[in-house]
């Protein structure tokens, strides 16, 4: 019987010592939630343009140099496959480009740079 009680004792006392570990466990969880949490958002003063650190490329100035070398125009297939675009990306880019004026359609699914 003592032997059980003592086992009982130090049962219980692991389990202090585990109900401790995951209190501390816990909180160490709760304290980056709270960090987390959305803050009040300062108002910016004035925004300043950002100086161009260099000139970047943009997807449609990368697909105008890729058509620039084929003067009779190019298909939305082989742009895709030059540019590394997707087609939904491709279709965009031309829909945009021919909006703007920058190239035109030649033909069906063959667009050429406008001014060429």
């Amino acid at each position: 019987m003592k032997k059980i009680a003592k086992d009982l004792k130090t049962i219980a006392r692991q389990l202090n010592t585990l109900a401790k570990k995951t209190e501390t466990m816990a909180k160490a969880f709760e304290k980056p939630s709270r960090a987390a949490a959305p803050k009040k958002k300062a108002v910016p003063a004035a925004k300043k343009k950002a100086a161009p650190k260099g000139k970047t490329i943009t997807p449609t100035d990368k697909v105008l140099t890729i058509m620039k070398r084929f003067k009779k125009g190019i298909s939305v297939e082989a742009l895709r496959g030059k540019s590394g675009f997707t087609e939904k990306q491709i279709s965009n880019i031309v829909h945009r480009a021919c909006k703007k004026g920058k190239m035109k359609r030649a033909g069906r699914g063959i667009y050429s740079v406008s001014g060429l």
